[in-house]
């Protein structure tokens, strides 16, 4: 994946995540761990190229595709902005 993917991931995994804090309980408390173990692998990747993807499964994808579909219809913007996303754009 490229930086500008890498980047577009981890803000998607964040809006997911807000979506569920803010709107609709979708994730269980485990399956916000896998996402936010893929978030942070993703921001580790970007300081290290030859560290490796920790995709979430599955089943907890097609739920993020859904949340992401539900953000995009309702015109969702979250709360917080994302605390990391400084620390990304200085890579």
């Amino acid at each position: 994946m490229s930086k500008t993917q890498i980047e577009e991931r981890i803000a998607l995994l964040y809006l997911a995540l807000q979506y569920c804090s803010e709107r609709t309980k979708t994730f269980t408390a485990g399956e916000r761990i896998c996402i936010n173990q893929e978030r942070f692998q993703w921001m580790h990747i970007l300081d290290d190229e030859t560290a490796s993807p920790r995709p979430v499964p599955p089943n907890i994808e097609n739920k993020i595709k859904e949340v992401s579909r539900l953000a995009l219809q309702h015109n969702f913007k979250p709360y917080y902005a994302d605390p990391f996303k400084d620390e990304i754009l200085i890579y």
